[in-house]
C-alpha cells in the first residue's frame, strides 16, 4: 500500500485524508495543534453548546454525502431563522432600503441586465461593482454589511471577481449536526483512526519532500513556507495573501418575551455598534440550550485590547436593545489570522498552482471560497487530481 501525507488536521485536512484513504493510500496526518478540527469545533458548556467558528454547513449534494457516510442526521434551521436583519437608523430591518432607494436599485439592475453589464470587471472591488450595477444604497446597506459579516473584510477590499466570479460560494439551506459542528469533526476523526490513518499532533511540519504524495491543508502563510523549495513562485504569491482575524463571542442571557427572533443581524460600519454581526443561536437550531444564546462576531484588531469580550458585547447589545441585561456566561474565541482577504492576490494564486511537482497539492479556503461545504468539495477535487498524477 502506498503512503500519502496530509499536513494539517482541520476540516480540509480530515477531508483530504478521507479521500486518500478511499483511494487505498496509507495516510499520515501531521498537525501543529493538539487535536483535530482547526477552526471548527464545539465546546459543551452548562448553558449550551458554543461553536468555535462556523455554526453550519451549506446543504449541498457534497455535504449530504459526507453526512450520510458519517451516519449524521442533519438538523435544519427552525422557522424563526428565516428572518434576517440589517441594522439601519437605530433598529434591525428585514429590508433596509427606503422606497426610492429600492426603485433606484431595481432600475439600475434592470439596465445592467439589459446592457449585459452584470458581470464584475477585473479591477472592481465588491463595493464599486455593487454600486455600479445596483446603486450606492445597495452597496452601503446590502453589500457592505454582508461582506463584512461573511468575510470579516470591508467590501472595498474584496475583489468582485473573487466573490461573484466562477468561485462564488455554494448556495442552499444551512444544516448542522445535532450535536454541533464538533460532532462532524469527531465522527470524521474517529472514522479515520478506525481505518488506520496515523495522526501526529503538536508536530508542526517545517519541510516536506521525498516525493510522497502530499496535500498541504494549512493556511496560506504556513503553506508558503512548505512549498518554497518546490515552487518558489507559488510560495511568493502565497506570502502576499493578506489574512484577517475574527473573534466570536458567544454570550448567554435569560430569555425574554421581547427578544428579537431570527437568524441574526448584520451591522454596517458607522452604525454605532462595533460588531460585524450577531447570530441568534437558539433561534437557528434546536438543542442550543434553555438560555438565550447569541454569538457576536468581531474583526480582530489592536484597538480593542483593553476592552473585555463581556464589555464589548454588553455595550453593543445595549445600543441594539436599549437595555443592559446581565450575562449568564460569555465564551470568546479569538482567531488572529483565520481568513484570507479575497482580493486580487488570491486570484493570482491560480496560475502558480501548475508549478507544483506532481506529488504535491494544496487545499484550503484561499484557493476557492469561504465556507465549510466548499472546503469539503475542494478537498475531494484536490485529492482526485493528485491521485490521477501519481
Amino acid at each position: 500500500m502506498k503512503t500519502a501525507r496530509v499536513v494539517g488536521a482541520g476540516l480540509s485536512g480530515l477531508a483530504a485524508a478521507t479521500c486518500l484513504a478511499d483511494a487505498r493510500f496509507h495516510v499520515e496526518v501531521i498537525e501543529a495543534g493538539s487535536g483535530p478540527g482547526g477552526l471548527i469545533g464545539t465546546r459543551s458548556t452548562p448553558h449550551g453548546p458554543v461553536e468555535r467558528a462556523a455554526n453550519a454547513f451549506v446543504w449541498t449534494d457534497t455535504t449530504a454525502k459526507w453526512f450520510e457516510r458519517l451516519g449524521i442526521t442533519p438538523a435544519f434551521p427552525l422557522p424563526a431563522a428565516r428572518s434576517r436583519y440589517i441594522y439601519r437608523d437605530g433598529r434591525p430591518r428585514r429590508w433596509p432600503l427606503r422606497r426610492g432607494e429600492t426603485a433606484g436599485m431595481l432600475a439600475r439592475l434592470g439596465w445592467a441586465w439589459t446592457t449585459r453589464r452584470l458581470k464584475p470587471r477585473g479591477d472592481e472591488s465588491v463595493a464599486t461593482f455593487v454600486e455600479r450595477v445596483a446603486g450606492s444604497a445597495a452597496s452601503r446597506w446590502f453589500a457592505s454589511p454582508a461582506m463584512q459579516g461573511v468575510y470579516a473584510t470591508p467590501a472595498d477590499r474584496l475583489a468582485a471577481t473573487a466573490i461573484f466570479g466562477p468561485r462564488r460560494r455554494a448556495r442552499g439551506p444551512s444544516a448542522a449536526p445535532p450535536g454541533g459542528m464538533g460532532e462532524f469533526i469527531g465522527r470524521l476523526y474517529e472514522d479515520l483512526r478506525a481505518r488506520g490513518v496515523e495522526f501526529s499532533f503538536d508536530a508542526a511540519a517545517d519541510f516536506i519532500g521525498g516525493h510522497v504524495p502530499t496535500v498541504i491543508c494549512t493556511n496560506a502563510p504556513a503553506a508558503a513556507a512548505l512549498v518554497a523549495p518546490h515552487a518558489p513562485g507559488l510560495s511568493a504569491a502565497l506570502k502576499r495573501v493578506d489574512m484577517t482575524g475574527i473573534e466570536t463571542v458567544t454570550a448567554f442571557f435569560e430569555p425574554r418575551p421581547d427578544d428579537l427572533q431570527g437568524f441574526g443581524i448584520l451591522f454596517p460600519r458607522g452604525s454605532g455598534i462595533d460588531a460585524l454581526g450577531v447570530l441568534f443561536n437558539t433561534c437557528i437550531f434546536r438543542g442550543r440550550g434553555a438560555s438565550r444564546s447569541e454569538t457576536w462576531i468581531y474583526a480582530v484588531d489592536d484597538t480593542t485590547g483593553a476592552t473585555t469580550p463581556t464589555d464589548r458585547v454588553s455595550a453593543d447589545r445595549e445600543v441594539l436593545t436599549g437595555r443592559r441585561d446581565p450575562t449568564l456566561a460569555v465564551h470568546p474565541t479569538r482567531w488572529p489570522a483565520a481568513l484570507p482577504v479575497y482580493d486580487q492576490r488570491v486570484l493570482e494564486l491560480e496560475p502558480h498552482l501548475k508549478t507544483l511537482p506532481p506529488w504535491l497539492a494544496l487545499s484550503g479556503n484561499y484557493l476557492g471560497q469561504i465556507g465549510v461545504s466548499t472546503l469539503l468539495a475542494r478537498a475531494e477535487a484536490t485529492v482526485a487530481q493528485l491521485v490521477a498524477r501519481v
